[in-house]
């Protein structure tokens, strides 16, 4: 459960605030999310069942991440497989998820 950046989505704050079904651990996720990206995040926003699959995706993942677009359209599994890799979308994103550039690089191999 890799997504297109490399965050695991098994271990994301979204993800697992979905899978309890609890409304105060994704108002949990949506407060840290807001401060973290200076803009509001409603709980509902937050409702992911992970970034490659066929559910429910975040608001941010399915309407505002370039990575997961940017791979889509261009038939990529990841980041990992493009020549501009690390874009500036990219490299920002790496900069706030813990190990997703070694994930990523565990892909290239």
């Amino acid at each position: 459960m890799i997504a297109y950046c490399g965050a695991e989505c098994s271990k994301c704050d979204s993800f697992l605030a979905t899978r309890t079904g609890n409304p105060e651990e994704l108002k949990k996720v949506a407060d840290k999310l807001t401060a973290l990206y200076r803009t509001e995040v409603k709980p509902e926003y937050v409702v992911c069942d992970g970034c490659r699959g066929d559910g429910r995706h975040s608001y941010f993942c399915g309407n505002l991440c370039k990575m997961r677009r940017c791979c889509e359209s261009k038939g990529f599994d990841s980041c990992i497989e493009c020549g501009e890799y690390p874009c500036p979308e990219l490299q920002d994103e790496l900069n706030k998820i813990p190990g997703a550039r070694e994930n990523l690089e565990k892909m290239r191999k």
